[in-house]
């Protein structure tokens, strides 16, 4: 008889923490709920014991926009201050999206058309940030991982987001794996050092890949991986 053992990540709702009702600085109106991210060891893929946590956020129950928990101080600000968090946190998001995207891309040594208009659509989402984002987008095509820019662009994202975030830039750059129908394992092995860069479990990839499978893209791209 074979006994299949592992981990997995989880979502929980923190049930003791009380709910920031219409908080939500993207939609104005959504409430912002506790949320953790707790490893389970796993038997026959049935979660049985919990783990450590991973990580603890807010993720506002209608858009679904998620924050690191220093989000409590920050609604305690001005207007002016809340925006400025948020224009922030985009920056920091569209820089390390279109950093992994496009060193994933070039990984294998074969920058697939596909995998450029993945690219080219995730920028499309930053208006405001074009010209910066294809400036990363070209200085990674052409030097890749040089001077550790990329990670280094995964460690601000790291500390400035909550791990739900990180979870969607990565998932963004997994499309690129899937964008020409074959996953190197180059490309896999890069993807689990993303993982552990951003505090993440590395045995989360394998979830992350069969969740983009199941998944419609658009669904993905406005940040609904959930």
């Amino acid at each position: 008889m074979f006994i299949i053992f592992g981990t997995r990540g989880l979502k929980h709702t923190v049930s003791e923490s009380p709910v920031l009702t219409n908080s939500c600085p993207n939609c104005n109106n959504g409430n912002l709920v506790n949320k953790l991210y707790r490893r389970w060891f796993t038997l026959f893929f049935i979660p049985v014991i919990p783990l450590d946590v991973v990580d603890r956020f807010y993720q506002c129950d209608s858009c679904k926009s998620a924050y690191n928990e220093n989000i409590k101080t920050i609604l305690q600000r001005s207007q002016q201050e809340i925006d400025e968090n948020q224009k922030k946190a985009k920056q920091v998001f569209g820089r390390a999206l279109v950093a992994s995207m496009t060193h994933m891309s070039i990984i294998d040594n074969d920058f697939a058309p596909e995998e450029e208009r993945e690219i080219m659509d995730a920028i499309a989402g930053f208006p405001e940030m074009k010209e910066e984002l294809m400036s990363i987008h070209n200085q990674v095509k052409e030097h890749a991982n040089k001077d550790n820019q990329v990670f280094n662009y995964l460690n601000e994202a790291r500390n400035a987001l909550s791990s739900e975030a990180l979870i969607n830039i990565l998932a963004q750059a997994a499309v690129v794996l899937l964008a020409d129908g074959s996953i190197e394992k180059e490309e896999e092995n890069l993807m689990k050092e993303y993982l552990i860069a951003c505090g993440l479990p590395k045995e989360m990839y394998q979830a992350l890949i069969d969740k983009l499978r199941q998944k419609d893209i658009s669904e993905l791209k406005e940040g609904q991986l959930n």
